[in-house]
């Protein structure tokens, strides 16, 4: 069974197809010949133009992806190692961190990341940080180690609260709205170009005018799917997360 986004993907292809070959089929006896000196510069010069505001758009949202992976990577690492370091505070302190660290690991993974999805992040998991961070300042050591473990708590910490930042950041990006216009008007130009150019109604001229319009389209809407780093096709999963959540005894459970 099809996942909603291939869904979406071939649905939107199989319109694109059926309204080219619909317009193609009402043009059918047009006896207008095309230019061949003007289409022979135009066309290459608006699939050269499509194609690169195309590859601006996936690159940028490709890139962006790329960053909330390593972010979620990242912050799953500092979560398993803070969780391992507390061993070396006292115990009344090693084991209020690690239900700290618990209760955030289940708040990034029930909370975080249906926010996340939506677009937004509030700063619920960020306060859970800076009481961490709080309290584990505030652990009073008596020996080396248990300094060394403090500050090393702290150091993993610190990640924890630049890895959720990136998150935070990677969850609010979006194309600018410019870019997004650009590329559906493009869509469209090269879409039609075939059609508004006096196209031959030969079924080979038929087939390729239908199957540019099909893949224009699906570029299009990949680009729409893409544009949140934590929903689509290439979503950032929380799975990095979820494992370290297994391994502290958080239950949380994905969403």
């Amino acid at each position: 069974m099809l996942d909603p986004e291939t869904g979406i993907v071939l649905a939107a292809g199989i319109i694109a197809a059926a309204v080219a070959a619909g317009i193609a089929w009402f043009l059918r006896k047009r006896e207008t010949e095309p230019e061949d000196v003007t289409l022979g510069f135009l066309g290459p010069s608006l699939a050269a133009i499509y194609l690169l505001v195309l590859a601006l758009a996936l690159a940028t949202e490709w890139q962006t992806i790329g960053n909330s992976q390593q972010a979620v990577g990242n912050e799953a690492v500092a979560m398993r190692q803070l969780y391992w370091s507390a061993s070396g505070l006292p115990a009344p302190a090693a084991d209020s961190l690690r239900t700290q660290l618990r209760q955030y690991t289940v708040t990034v993974l029930r909370h975080d990341w249906p926010e996340m999805q939506r677009g937004d992040l509030d700063d619920q998991s960020d306060l859970l940080l800076t009481k961490m961070t709080t309290y584990v300042l505030q652990v009073n050591t008596q020996t080396s180690s248990a300094s060394n473990a403090q500050q090393f708590a702290l150091g993993q910490l610190s990640v924890l609260a630049t890895s959720r930042e990136q998150r935070a950041d990677a969850s609010g990006s979006r194309l600018p709205l410019g870019v997004l216009a650009i590329v559906i008007f493009t869509s469209l130009i090269v879409c039609v170009f075939p059609f508004a150019g006096g196209m031959k109604s030969a079924p080979a001229c038929v087939v390729l005018a239908v199957l540019q319009a099909m893949l224009v389209t699906i570029g299009v809407v990949v680009v729409f799917q893409l544009d949140n780093p934590f929903t689509g096709p290439l979503a950032t999963s929380p799975q990095p997360i979820s494992a370290v959540a297994t391994q502290i005894g958080a239950q949380a459970g994905t969403q």
